[in-house]
């Protein structure tokens, strides 16, 4: 009985045993953990809406004993295709909306790059996600690092006792602080004035408008108000004769909004303010005024000089920044009065300015004429040390090589002149160092060099005869002094 029981259980065994495996959905894993194709994305990717086809619904294509069909590898093959070729074009679309100094570096040149390299595909799109992160953090308004961030302060305001705060918190409180209602209602009583003085010949209206306008100004600061408010104060007091308080208005404007829409015109002003002062300052020797509103109330010429540096040091590409570089140069250069005075050196000096900062002016081969004639004029003598000369000896040269066609007859003759001058006093410059060792200092070595560089490099000049004749009279001295020698101080002989 036991044995027909067992041969009963075998053969139910292998019956159901062999239904089985002919069938494969034993193998198959839960519909709930079906592998998905790596970066499957869905249909709303803000990117690409790359059509990814999705896996065959089919149970038996994911039996791993199971014949493959053909249907479902050109599915997947399709999927990776459509996968690979979306991630390709995301990486060019960062690539292209990102700024050059945000891409990443070496090795890493892109999103896209590895997976050309065949790397690994998920630690690429790890890479890009943490690149796209960091991209947003840059053009967030969140600050990036922690010192950025404004922490509450914490104690004493010690700030409240400063003067500076102090009274601007009193004016403030007391109502002369900031407002815009009242600086606009400033800026229309002037416009009312200008109004019914179009043509800003009536001196009074002018001038009450011009003081409409700088209250505007003070009441609401920082602001294209205020812009508007400085150049129509300026330009009232301009035409009421009022230079000074006009240069005041044009200065602050130039100063404080160096790119307003009104600095080409405030700059020419200007710059007729500095020639009027410069011509005004040449007649009279006075420094102090006190009735011309036109002039400064003192250092007339100081004031015209400070115009003419507004003009080209806050507007240096403007209309007449060279002009005024050159006119303030050639003013110094017109009161020199005597060899040797600061204000040729002062004029040699902005006459360089103008050569270096202005190479296409049409003032240059007058600068380089008038800074050769100022530096001659500035050379101080044979006994100071100075490189005066030599420079404007360059000058000579290049005015003469550069410059002759526009040089007139009598212009190219003074400039031959003052080269002639110029080596006449190289030479007399040797001649007075040889003489200081060979007569105060019985060094006659170096007496010797010096008439020799004399006579080898200006040999016509009457120097080099006179340095013949002393050489050919020291001829068998001893270079260098002995310490019982005539009339050399023994305790002075090492110097």
């Amino acid at each position: 009985m036991q044995n027909i029981v067992f041969i009963i259980a075998v053969l139910f065994v292998c019956l159901f045993g062999c239904q089985s495996t002919n069938n494969t959905r034993w193998l198959t894993p839960p519909k709930g953990n079906k592998p998905k194709v790596l970066g499957q994305v869905p249909s709303n990717d803000p990117f690409l809406n790359a059509p990814v086809l999705a896996p065959p619904v089919s149970d038996s294509a994911w039996d791993s004993f199971a014949p493959v069909q053909q249907s479902a590898v050109d599915s997947n093959l399709a999927a990776e295709e459509a996968e690979k070729q979306r991630m390709k074009t995301l990486a060019m679309v960062t690539r292209e909306n990102t700024p050059d100094y945000l891409k990443p570096l070496n090795p890493w040149n892109g999103p896209f790059e590895n997976r050309v390299r065949k790397k690994n595909l998920e630690q690429d799109i790890v890479r890009q996600v943490g690149y796209d992160q960091v991209s947003g953090k840059i053009y967030s308004n969140e600050p990036i690092f922690d010192w950025e961030k404004e922490e509450p302060q914490k104690g004493f305001d010690w700030s409240i006792l400063d003067p500076a705060n102090s009274f601007s918190k009193m004016r403030d409180w007391m109502g002369f602080g900031p407002d815009e209602n009242k600086a606009n209602e400033s800026m229309g009583k002037g416009r009312e004035i200008l109004l019914s003085n179009p043509d800003l010949k009536d001196r009074k209206k002018s001038l009450e408008a011009a003081k409409h306008f700088v209250e505007a100004a003070k009441k609401y600061p920082d602001s294209v108000l205020e812009e508007d408010a400085l150049h129509l104060a300026g330009e009232c007091y301009f035409f009421a004769d009022d230079y000074s308080n006009a240069f005041s208005m044009y200065q602050k404007l130039l100063i404080k909004y160096q790119h307003s829409k009104h600095v080409d015109n405030d700059v020419r002003r200007l710059f007729k303010i500095a020639q009027y002062w410069e011509r005004e300052s040449e007649k009279s020797a006075s420094n102090f005024n006190f009735t011309d509103k036109s002039l400064p109330a003192y250092d007339t010429f100081g004031f015209a000089k400070k115009a003419y540096e507004t003009i080209f040091i806050n507007d240096p590409n403007g209309p007449v920044s060279d002009a005024a570089l050159m006119a303030l140069a050639t003013a110094y250069l017109k009161r020199g009065r005597y060899q040797g005075d600061d204000n040729y050196n002062q004029a040699a000096y902005y006459y360089q300015r103008l050569r270096e900062d202005y190479p296409l002016s049409k003032h240059i081969a007058k600068a380089y004429e008038y800074e050769l004639f100022a530096r001659t004029q500035a050379y101080l003598g044979a006994e100071h040390p100075s490189r005066t000369l030599e420079e404007a000896r360059k000058l000579a040269v290049i005015t003469l090589q550069q410059f002759s066609g526009e040089l007139d007859h009598e212009e190219k003759a003074g400039v031959l002149e003052l080269k002639e001058e110029i080596l006449i006093k190289e030479a007399e410059r040797l001649w007075s160092n040889g003489q200081y060792w060979d007569t105060k200092k019985r060094y006659y070595g170096s007496a010797r060099m010096y008439y020799g560089r004399l006579i080898n490099e200006y040999p016509q000049t009457v120097f080099a005869e006179k340095a013949r004749q002393r050489l050919a009279q020291i001829e068998g001295l001893p270079d260098v002094p002995s310490l019982f020698g005539f009339p050399v101080n023994p305790f002075k002989a090492g110097e």
